[in-house]
């Protein structure tokens, strides 16, 4: 059983810079809504297009949870809302619609220059900002693997990597908040080869490679097959036995710790995200919350 301490690396910070191209287009609308800021007045114009992702996706569950979009306590994002499956399929379908609005790991999101990241509460989603807690959307990157089971040599010098210097470098390079064990050590090779099997959260799976590519230029003789079929896909996987490590972009839900132990590996961000040439730049998060439940429709109520 892996037993750290672990702590945030503070000092990193991303700089998202991105332009505002007004839209010469005008609408009428039939209702009012004041929670956006009145920095951020809208000129665009037009049925909303609500992107969301697929049910059972962790950043879904993560979005609605932390976002409140529910009603009763239960998922309640418009029947409206265009359905993405993976997140690469949500930034295309973000950056083909002048009129579509979505999220997305930061990560991902801050290094696409197809989509417009938003402020929320005037508060971008910088390393930064997550650190001191002034950007609300932000939740956990898990690794967890089967608590009965355990893990194998071959996948648990995986894990140790991920939580050495090295690993978390690769965190803290790919513009997320590190979860580093005190006094984390430098790896060394291990000599081991064979393959691990890695499946979940289509979010984590970005960072999953670029981690993946680091421990193999150490280890050349070892496979790491990695597949980003969705959190649930993943836990249950590793539930299965068809996946030696699952990848979680949410908290586990209690029934799902009762077979898989999981490890924090990363603080990731939640991206607001529009098309580039929305004349928005900030929302409140109750802003949010109102055009993911469907009750703000149009973007020309969106001020």
């Amino acid at each position: 059983m892996l037993k750290r301490c672990i702590k945030f690396v503070i000092g990193l910070a991303i700089v998202a810079a991105m332009g505002v191209l007004l839209m010469g287009c005008s609408g009428n609308g039939s209702a009012t809504s004041t929670n956006m800021s009145s920095e951020s007045v809208s000129s665009t114009s037009g049925l909303i297009s609500v992107i969301t992702r697929e049910e059972g996706s962790g950043t879904r569950g993560a979005f609605v949870e932390i976002v409140d979009v529910t009603v009763d306590g239960n998922d309640n994002i418009t029947m409206e809302a265009v359905v993405a499956p993976g997140t690469s399929v949500m930034m295309t379908n973000v950056a083909e619609n002048p009129l579509a609005i979505g999220y997305a790991s930061t990560g991902v999101a801050l290094g696409d220059d197809r989509v417009k990241v938003l402020s929320i509460d005037g508060v971008m989603p910088t390393v930064e900002n997550m650190l001191n807690g002034t950007y609300a959307i932000q939740r956990p990157f898990l690794i967890g693997y089967n608590t009965s089971e355990g893990l194998n040599p071959l996948a648990q010098d995986f894990v140790d990597f991920i939580f050495s210097a090295q690993g978390q470098e690769v965190v803290a390079d790919r513009g997320y908040v590190p979860f580093v064990p005190e006094g984390a050590l430098q790896y060394v090779a291990s000599g081991l080869s064979g393959t691990i099997v890695v499946n979940g959260s289509s979010s984590v799976y970005s960072l999953m490679q670029h981690l993946s590519t680091a421990y193999r230029d150490i280890n050349s003789n070892v496979t790491i097959d990695i597949h980003g079929a969705g959190t649930g896909h993943g836990i249950g996987a590793v539930r299965d036995g068809l996946a030696d490590i699952a990848m979680s972009s949410r908290d586990l839900r209690e029934g799902e710790l009762e077979f898989l132990t999981p490890l924090t590996i990363a603080i990731d961000g939640i991206a607001v995200i529009v098309h580039p040439s929305n004349s928005i730049d900030n929302m409140t998060i109750e802003l949010v919350r109102d055009i993911f439940l469907g009750e703000v429709e149009r973007w020309e109520n969106a001020q």
